[in-house]
């Protein structure tokens, strides 16, 4: 029912990373053409963005772009955002952001532009789309205790929605 893709719109965000990484995934497809293994531009940059340590391209380029935002000060109630929750790519709409008693924890809640399925069975599916998580001052997910964990990780800020 959801993509696990990012729709951004290129006037969203700077493009020099995109352009750096497009331009590695073509070295990459004509080095393994040469090689007599041919593959796909698309495949050439899932490639490539797996090489990096990253999913799939989309998470790649979202990382790449990470420089918005650096801290959970620049996070505000109404801002769009890219990131990940539990494996899955998303987009959403941040809808508060507050200060835990754990120092350097924030509890954020964000409402996703499409729902996620958070159930790893075959059998059944659990779709969310208001989630409430915790972060650490980077946006990173955190437990309760401010330690590493799953969940949501904001990775950067969108431009405005054209219904905002």
């Amino acid at each position: 029912m959801t993509s696990n893709t990012l729709n951004i719109a290129s006037g969203d965000i700077q493009t020099d990373a995109t352009e750096t990484l497009k331009a590695q995934a073509k070295r990459l497809r004509k080095a393994l053409a040469a090689r007599d293994v041919n593959i796909s531009h698309t495949g050439s940059l899932e490639l490539l963005a797996q090489s990096h340590g990253y999913r799939d391209w989309n998470t790649a380029i979202a990382m790449a772009r990470r420089n918005i935002p650096t801290s959970v000060s620049d996070l505000g109630i109404g801002k769009r955002f890219a990131g990940s929750y539990l494996g899955h790519a998303v987009t959403g709409l941040i809808r508060s952001v507050t200060a835990t008693p754990t120092p350097g924890v924030f509890r954020v809640e964000v409402h996703l532009d499409e729902p996620v399925d958070v159930v790893a069975s075959k059998r059944f599916s659990g779709f969310r789309q208001r989630i409430g998580a915790r972060i650490n001052e980077h946006c990173e997910p955190v437990l309760t205790n401010g330690m590493a964990g799953p969940g949501l990780s904001i990775d950067l800020l969108l431009g405005e929605s054209p219904d905002a």
